[in-house]
């Protein structure tokens, strides 16, 4: 067999004999290890590696006060020790807490015991599955299904230097553009053309928008590029409205395309769509009916798919890229490309796509933000090095207040995963929602750096002018919280860009030394200096609230406080800032501690 592994002058294969393993550990703190048995030492942990079948095994004892960090987006407690999961993007529609397999695969975990802290990326973009103490009670094992594979070992002396050597493997977070951390609204789906500029109109008399999502119903029989000229007759008239306004236009681009021989974008993409391996060309059902798909990890589909976005964008003035159902997902019983689905990689050389099938929406968002210059784009499904070219959002939620609670842990999984842009639906993409529920998820999520209002058009009304006095100054409140801060905000995604760290924060990220902080999932930090514990129930009410070990001083209250302690508040929004902290605020003053 053969492992792929990486130095700095390049990707290396190396034979392995069946009987006589030799395996390159890249340590990222100087050379590889050569090892010439089934294990090796590193940093005093034990890892082997062995064959089995078609696939690697990779394990390393687990130990009963063991920490597992990471793993990208799922809907796990932020500490996955005790569980399993696996890496197989998917539609994960109307997900619950410990559903297994989401949009995001990133195979990277961080191990964290009291005097030694590892990280470990599995670079295989096929089906891996992760168990952490569940088969075998003492062990963590790594199936990888594939025979080649690059295993990274990323030693550090804490969680943020083995999360920047993670960014210098997969890349830093593309810059994001200040409008795009704004609060945004989106349906599905807003039409037709003057409903869109009423709904922008009469939310801007309550609350600041900055970012107006199109979905799906824009488009002419769901057609990418194309408009619905019935419901859009002058979608160019529209979208220079809705700039004279002060918002930026996010429009829906699905992977899909109609077979029509008028279509011109169907006849221009011939010779770069995926194939099946008797080399017809792959075909299946999605929003458009009978639809071909790019193929993504093919050089030259890509070149022809950032040409297109960039004739979208430069001839709408556009702004944004929402990239949807990019699992890759169709309406067919697997819910995803068939087993004998191929790509192209080169001039002659095919993989098939279950080898890859985790890089797909990688390799669209690349091709995506090459036409899209100082643009934003949003993806639902994504691989390890995402952050390089896109923003994530949690996909297709519930409204309940469970959901609502599970999104942190969520949220906090992806930014531990090199992904700082994240956020979620706020009040829940499908089912109905009550008002409550919806100022609940404004509260809870206000310093997520995606904040936008996002809901199935199947589902209530949930715009801030359909709302009660009472919801729509609780709403409005919320945003006009997260205004106040907006400066913090920026600052912190120019870090994100500049050095990969995160934008919210576990608190064991910041105090990786304190064992309560790792079962903490109901609070989160905003960069290193403020930490916000959102009220998370039906009503407002006095909750408990850890503070780590540190000087404190609550907004509220105007007190200071020391941790390590636990406190109870009835604060509508119980925010408290760390020693030496110095935010700047809108109005020119700082908030200096």
């Amino acid at each position: 067999m053969k492992i792929k592994y990486k130095q700095s002058n390049g990707i290396h294969e190396i034979n392995i004999n069946d009987y006589q393993p030799i395996v390159k550990f890249n340590l990222l703190k100087g050379q590889s290890k050569e090892l010439y048995s089934n294990s090796i030492y590193i940093a005093g942990e034990k890892f082997s590696l062995y064959e089995s079948e078609d696939k690697l095994i990779l394990s390393k004892d687990l130990d009963i006060k063991e920490h597992i960090l990471g793993l990208g987006e799922n809907a796990f407690k932020l500490d996955k020790r005790r569980s399993k999961l696996t890496m197989w993007n998917t539609d994960a529609h109307d997900y619950t807490p410990n559903t297994d397999k989401m949009y995001v695969s990133i195979p990277f975990f961080i191990s964290v015991k009291k005097n030694n802290k590892i990280g470990v990326l599995i670079n295989y973009p096929g089906r891996i599955n992760f168990d952490f103490g569940i088969k075998e009670y003492d062990k963590i094992i790594v199936e990888i299904f594939n025979k080649n594979a690059e295993i990274f070992i990323i030693e550090g002396k804490g969680l943020k230097e083995i999360l920047n050597k993670f960014i210098s493997i997969t890349g830093k977070p593309f810059k994001i553009p200040e409008w795009a951390l704004g609060h945004s609204i989106s349906r599905y789906s807003y039409f037709p053309q003057k409903t869109v500029i009423r709904v922008l109109r009469e939310y801007k008399r309550y609350s600041n928008v900055d970012t107006i999502y199109l979905d799906i119903d824009y488009m002419d029989r769901y057609k990418i590029f194309e408009w619905n000229k019935n419901y859009f007759p002058n979608p160019k008239k529209m979208i220079e409205e809705i700039h004279k306004i002060k918002t930026k236009v996010v429009t829906i681009v699905d992977p899909a395309i109609r077979i029509e021989q008028n279509y011109k974008t169907f006849l221009d993409g011939m010779g770069y769509y995926c194939e099946k391996e008797s080399g017809e060309i792959y075909t299946s059902k999605m929003w458009a009916g009978n639809c071909v798909f790019p193929d993504f990890l093919n050089e030259n589909a890509r070149k022809w798919w950032t040409s297109k976005i960039k004739k979208w964008v430069e001839d709408y003035s556009i702004d944004g890229i929402w990239l949807d159902m990019n699992e890759p997902t169709v309406f067919n019983l697997s819910k995803t490309f068939d087993v004998d689905v191929v790509h192209k990689i080169g001039n002659n050389h095919y993989i098939m796509h279950d080898k890859v099938h985790n890089a797909y929406p990688y390799f669209e968002a690349m091709a995506t933000y090459k036409g899209i210059k100082n643009g934003f784009i949003l993806s639902r499904a994504g691989y390890a090095g995402i952050q390089k070219f896109a923003a994530i959002w949690s996909g297709d939620s519930v409204s309940s207040w469970e959901d609502m609670k599970l999104q942190i842990p969520i949220m906090l999984n992806l930014s531990l995963s090199g992904v700082p842009y994240v956020g979620c639906d706020l009040g829940g993409f499908n089912g109905r929602n009550d008002p409550d529920l919806l100022v609940g998820y404004y509260r809870m999520a206000i310093f997520f750096p995606i904040f936008r209002n996002h809901k199935n058009k199947l589902e209530n009304d949930q715009e801030i002018y359909t709302l009660k006095d009472r919801d729509r100054e609780s709403i409005k409140k919320a945003i006009d919280l997260r205004y106040m801060f907006m400066d913090y905000i920026k600052e912190l995604a120019r870090l994100a860009h500049n050095k990969g760290s995160p934008i919210i924060r576990p608190l064991l990220y910041e105090f990786e030394n304190d064992e309560n902080a790792y079962e903490i999932n109901d609070e989160y930090m905003l960069g290193s200096h403020l930490l916000y514990a959102p009220q998370i129930g039906k009503k407002i009410e006095e909750r408990e609230i850890y503070l780590p070990k540190d000087k404190w001083f609550d907004l509220n209250t105007k007190k200071e406080l020391s941790g390590p302690c636990y406190i109870r508040s009835d604060a509508e929004f119980p925010i408290f800032i760390r020693r030496g902290t110095n935010i700047k605020l809108p109005n020119g003053k700082r908030i200096i501690y």
